[in-house]
């Protein structure tokens, strides 16, 4: 009798490779239609995303990783991509920035339907100092202050301003590229930013309203080098708009950022919740790829 049920239980073991395949089956005929149904970043250029753009190690020093990172003092999505950068590399080193608001433009919103918010600004950090600690560098170039498109003028980050026209902030933004980081830097930034097509423009600045030049950040190290232009929407396509509707103000996020840690949204808004795991996944990205850089993940 104890024969008999052994066998039965062997050969209903037999049909579990064939429930298995059957299970992995429907997660790959099922996974694709529950994918974001926003469009997915163009792979030909670093947009939106991070990508390998090169095998060169362009950093200073031998062994160590230079992390760029080049954006103006208004732009929404550097001031997104700020706070999980600032968090990643006060693992290698000492920080100091100033908490403040980003000029309000419309954002990408998590329904298709607007696809993009009215204009609101974004909690932002610009970056002052940093002393590093280790082998990890950090630079940052602001390009240029803040945008006033309802009079066609701009601000320099010494507060100056000045009008723009046409694509004057284009040129104006790579004169001052041009003398003010290497020359690698500004090569991958008009490479990807200005002579590549982008959809309907001819090049993604040319797709700025006004035109200009996005932010940009750029690892590199023994391993190669990284790029992303704008805020990483592989980790959160809306990051920017939940930044904007948490109700977090740039100070209560920088005071949290200090201690190396994030406000607690146990029992929080949706929008904090979300803009709080954009930014401790994003610092797991920008750490992986500066592991990747040195090489040793």
């Amino acid at each position: 009798m104890a024969k008999t049920k052994k066998t039965k239980k062997e050969s209903k073991l037999i049909y579990v490779p064939f429930i298995i395949f059957i299970a992995v089956l429907a997660l790959i005929l099922v996974l694709p239609s529950i994918k974001s149904p926003f469009a997915q970043p163009s792979s030909s250029l670093p947009f939106m995303h991070f990508q390998k753009v090169s095998n060169q190690d362009y950093a200073s020093s031998p062994n160590t990783v230079d992390v760029y990172f080049i954006s103006w003092e208004g732009c929404p999505y550097g001031a997104t991509q700020s706070w999980p950068l600032y968090l990643a590399l006060s693992h290698y080193g000492t920080i100091n920035a100033t908490p403040t608001w980003s000029d309000p433009e419309p954002l990408p919103t998590p329904s298709s339907n607007p696809p993009t918010s009215p204009p609101m600004p974004v909690p932002s950090l610009l970056f002052n100092s940093f002393t590093p600690n280790g082998s990890v560098h950090f630079h940052f170039f602001y390009m240029i202050g803040r945008m006033f498109t309802n009079n066609n003028s701009i601000s320099l980050p010494n507060g100056t301003i000045i009008p723009y026209s046409g694509n004057s902030i284009v040129t104006l933004e790579q004169q001052e590229l041009q003398k003010d980081v290497p020359s690698w830097v500004y090569n991958l930034i008009a490479k990807y930013e200005l002579n590549t097509p982008f959809g309907q423009f001819p090049n993604l600045a040319d797709a700025g309203n006004p035109p200009h030049i996005a932010t940009a950040l750029i690892i590199t190290g023994p391993k190669g080098t990284w790029m992303i232009i704008g805020y990483d929407q592989s980790v959160g396509y809306a990051a920017a708009y939940y930044l904007a509707t948490s109700g977090f103000t740039p100070q209560e996020l920088y005071s949290n950022v200090t201690k190396g840690q994030l406000p607690n949204v146990t029992s929080a808004s949706f929008s904090q919740i979300q803009a709080v795991s954009y930014i401790q996944d994003e610092e797991n990205v920008i750490l992986n790829i500066i592991n990747q850089a040195m090489g040793t993940s």
